[in-house]
């Protein structure tokens, strides 16, 4: 249940602006139950980390609670491979 979309408006998205850190004074709003993870850090998480997480709570947790990802993975990151010539275009989909 890898969480990526079946297919992408656009193949390939621009690198665009890093991701500053905000400070939120603010508490969470918790709408479907009484807990919820908080970032303390800006970045990117990847699909493969999404499941890696989804799998460790559902293990811990068992059949005591439900669990909800209020995420989705929608920005395609590419990379090109190592010992690659400059130009020929931008690199193949890494996730």
């Amino acid at each position: 249940m890898l969480l990526a979309p079946k297919k992408y408006k656009f193949s390939k998205s621009f690198s665009g602006k890093k991701i500053t850190k905000k400070n939120y004074n603010k508490k969470p709003i918790i709408r479907f139950s009484n807990i919820c993870f908080v970032a303390e850090q800006s970045g990117f998480l990847t699909n493969f980390q999404l499941e890696a997480l989804r799998r460790f709570l559902r293990r811990y947790l068992k059949k005591k609670a439900q669990i909800f990802f209020r995420l989705f993975v929608t920005t395609p990151i590419t990379k090109k491979p190592n010992e690659v010539r400059l130009g020929r275009g931008k690199g193949g989909l890494k996730y």
